[in-house]
């Protein structure tokens, strides 16, 4: 991890995987933080498992939340919300993604720990925002921010189902933004001394990926939904399948590298192809420039083009399955693929978006086990062990 935060202290009161994410990159720059679960069960996402996986490692809940600490209270009790208490008025951040009604019963809205600590950043993830009538609704990724941003409807072929998105886009951006968002926070915290409240909201996320769909609506300007491979105006914006059933992808969009592209392919007869002389005639002959790209790629293997196209003017990419990129060496190189180490071993994961001094992340350690620095971290905040064991006998604790 690197070390821009070390020192900070960053008090977790979220679930699943939106709002956790953050809490994650804030502990890969650093911060100590401190995941404070339910007392029965923990954060849900230790209980969602993908089929076939087992093991001590959980993607659902490693997504969001490793590198922290865990602790476990009752914030339904007076006794497990003093606890809380206590962490915040030592803390730097608070990071929350329960709803407005939870917050209020539990006594964790923005006034109640800013009275504890007047410095305090307190970030919020919500659904749908703080105002209008959906204000209080839960929200999830896919539903979120995904579908109501417009996202699901610009990919889908007409007639045909929306595509599942195959991560979570939008609980991972919406993470990383809101960290990103937070240390603004604390910069202007450093500057004056002044706490803030931050927010996001997942479908917030959404439309802020949807921007040039927006614009473009709002302006009147036609956009570009999903099309059929074969029927495209963008030709050299497409994906073509290889003779043994991959795929590579091309973007060519500056008009010099279409000689370069015709060189690789061994296609340079096409140079002096009227409906291709240049971008204005590759535009309006397109599904005809499409259908002699499928036949040349398909004369081919996937890895004889990854090999022809290595270096290509233009930008292009093989269509990697996930096993793939984790053993694909610029990932590797860059450290965009790095290691976590658990007990037994490691596991490899796409790395927090951002490197600070011209250096990989280095050493992550996997998510906590449930209540597992429950006594440490009251024993930090000053409990004696025979404390800490009147509030597990009263069940404020785990």
């Amino acid at each position: 991890m690197y070390d821009l935060m070390a020192g900070m202290r960053v008090v977790e009161v979220a679930e699943h995987t939106f709002v956790p994410a953050a809490g994650m990159v804030l502990a890969d720059w650093g911060a100590d933080v401190i995941k404070v679960e339910r007392i029965e069960g923990g954060d849900p996402s230790r209980h969602m498992r993908l089929p076939g996986a087992n093991g001590s490692v959980n993607p659902f809940f490693e997504t969001g939340n490793r590198g922290k600490r865990s602790i476990a209270l009752d914030l339904n009790q007076e006794a497990g919300r003093q606890q809380l208490y206590r962490l915040i008025e030592g803390a730097d951040v608070f990071l929350t993604s329960l709803r407005a009604d939870a917050r209020a019963k539990l006594g964790i809205e923005p006034a109640d720990l800013m009275r504890l600590n007047s410095k305090l950043i307190y970030a919020r993830g919500t659904g749908y925002g703080l105002r209008g009538e959906m204000a209080d609704n839960g929200g999830f990724d896919y539903p979120t921010a995904w579908c109501r941003s417009g996202a699901a409807y610009m990919q889908a072929l007409p007639g045909q189902m929306p595509p599942r998105q195959p991560g979570s886009i939008g609980d991972l951006t919406g993470g990383v933004t809101l960290a990103g968002a937070i240390a603004a926070a604390l910069f202007r915290r450093e500057r004056t001394g002044k706490g803030a409240v931050v927010d996001n909201a997942l479908y917030m996320v959404g439309t802020y990926l949807m921007s040039q769909a927006l614009v473009a609506t709002s302006i009147g300007a036609p956009t570009i939904p999903a099309y059929p491979q074969d029927d495209t105006d963008f030709a050299l914006a497409n994906n073509y399948q290889t003779r043994d059933g991959r795929w590579v992808t091309i973007c060519l969009l500056m008009d010099k590298w279409w000689p370069d592209f015709l060189t690789h392919i061994d296609r340079r007869d096409l140079l002096d192809d009227p409906r291709f002389v240049d971008s204005r005639s590759r535009y309006t002959y397109s599904r005809e420039l499409v259908a002699i790209l499928n036949e040349v790629f398909a004369a081919r293997d996937y890895a004889d083009w990854c090999e022809r196209l290595a270096f290509l003017e233009g930008v292009w990419a093989p269509v990697q399955s996930p096993e793939e990129v984790l053993r694909d060496p610029q990932a590797l190189v860059n450290g965009f693929v790095t290691s976590v180490t658990t007990d037994h071993g490691s596991y490899q994961v796409g790395a927090s978006p951002a490197q600070f001094d011209q250096q990989p992340i280095g050493e992550l350690k996997k998510g906590p086990g449930f209540a597992q620095h429950s006594e440490e971290i009251l024993l930090e905040l000053g409990l004696s062990e025979a404390e800490v064991g009147h509030l597990r006998a009263m069940n404020a604790v785990r």
